[in-house]
């Protein structure tokens, strides 16, 4: 950014104090600027993280599936569910099954 200001203003033939002065103005506002931009990615991760939590309990319940009280256990049920996303008919699919909820049988149609 401050090689392309700088190159601009010398091409256009600008004076050289105003180069200069903006050469050092940008020097001074590029450490503040990068400060912002992670500080509000920062700000950005939170919100999602605190989204995905909030989301979590309603998703594995469509799914037909039950949050494990334990938090290795629910990290190895979300992988499983990503997983089977991408090869749905695997046969470690089965590990999965210790994770569905218990459902009442569907009577059938007739």
């Amino acid at each position: 950014m401050i090689v392309a200001a700088a190159t601009t203003l010398a091409a256009a033939g600008s004076d050289p104090t105003v180069l200069l002065i903006t050469i050092v103005g940008l020097s001074v506002l590029l450490p503040l600027r990068y400060l912002a931009a992670v500080s509000s990615t920062d700000e950005w991760a939170a919100s999602v993280r605190a989204l995905v939590n909030v989301g979590r309990k309603p998703l594995a319940e469509s799914l037909g599936l039950k949050l494990p009280a334990d938090l290795a256990a629910e990290r190895t049920m979300w992988d499983l569910v990503t997983k089977l996303s991408r090869i749905p008919y695997h046969e470690r699919a089965v590990a999965l099954d210790q994770f569905r909820a218990d459902t009442p049988a569907v009577p059938a149609a007739g």
